[in-house]
């Protein structure tokens, strides 16, 4: 008896096979390689459009330089009392109980502590802004080719610069400060105060350009400090002028020191049609440890000649608007 033919599976037919699984997967693979680098080039628009946009440059270098401007105190922070419990020890009180030589100490720190922060945050700044600038080369030429090329190194190289932005923003308020001995000495039969000192800073001091003015004989000071609607009745200021380009020595020594618990101040006996120039700062401290920075303004005296009245005034505050 005779069997019916049947065809038999060639090795030809299985190798058909495997060869069309083959090439479902390599699409795949494609797909997914085409889907991450259209990722990246979507990553990279977005960086540049939010977290590294201009105007998030140009913020960051403002907030920089008025770190750079701003005063850094020591601040006593009380560790053996609960939180919002007051005591009649105040701040100052228990700063000259702390050791004279461990406080200086802790002041060199602490002014070593700001430097290099402020250091390395313009050093991160700089980063940033040439980061930016390579990506934003990138994307001008960045073609979808590209992208399934080199797409991985890009997303590395995005992913280093959100780094470094996290690494500046962490560094815009100041470390705190740390002792390895007791700041204050045995009292002997006193309790001694558990503290610690804290790194603060007060923002800078502005002058008003737009109040301040001069007459005659006198200046009229106006300042405020920055991002403070309110003024703090503690505050204490030093204001200094002197007479620009004396012409004799009596004139050279035509300099002055105020120090004031307002916000504004009459400077009176100035010489007329003459430019004089103020500075103004906070009244310095023993916890000051580092303020270099003061603001300062130009204001010219009327003219008492025949003819200097409101409308020479007038002109000299448009001459000197600052």
């Amino acid at each position: 008896m005779s069997m019916p033919n049947s065809e038999p599976i060639t090795p030809y037919r299985s190798m058909r096979t495997r060869s069309v699984g083959q090439k479902g997967d390599h699409k795949i693979e494609e797909a997914d390689r085409l889907k991450a680098s259209m990722d990246v080039g979507y990553l990279l628009q977005r960086v540049l459009s939010s977290d590294l946009a201009p105007s998030v440059m140009h913020s960051n270098r403002m907030r920089l330089e008025t770190l750079r401007r701003c005063s850094y105190y020591l601040e006593v922070i009380r560790l053996d009392l609960p939180m919002g419990e007051h005591t009649y020890l105040s701040n100052s009180t228990i700063l000259h109980l702390i050791d004279p030589w461990k406080l200086q100490r802790m002041k060199k720190l602490a002014n070593s502590q700001v430097k290099i922060q402020l250091s390395l945050l313009e050093e991160l700044h700089e980063q940033l802004l040439k980061g930016r600038q390579r990506l934003d080369s990138l994307l001008e030429c960045c073609d979808l080719p590209m992208l399934m090329v080199e797409g991985e190194s890009i997303r590395e190289r995005v992913t280093e610069q959100l780094q470094t932005k996290a690494d500046f923003d962490g560094m815009l308020l100041p470390g705190r400060l740390h002792s390895k001995h007791q700041l204050i000495s045995d009292m002997g039969s006193a309790k001694v105060p558990q503290v610690r000192l804290a790194l603060v800073l007060k923002m800078p001091v502005h002058f008003d350009k737009e109040r301040s003015f001069a007459t005659g004989s006198s200046a009229s000071l106006h300042w405020h400090v920055a991002g403070s609607e309110i003024a703090d009745p503690r505050e204490q200021f030093e204001l200094r002028y002197k007479l620009m380009q004396p012409t004799c020595a009596v004139e050279g020594a035509e300099v002055g020191v105020l120090t004031c618990a307002a916000y504004s101040a009459q400077v009176e006996g100035l010489r007329s049609d003459r430019c004089y120039e103020f500075s103004i700062k906070r009244v310095d401290s023993c916890c000051l440890v580092y303020g270099l920075w003061n603001d300062s303004i130009i204001l010219r005296t009327i003219s008492t000649s025949i003819g200097g009245g409101n409308e020479n005034y007038d002109k000299r505050r448009r001459l000197f608007p600052w």
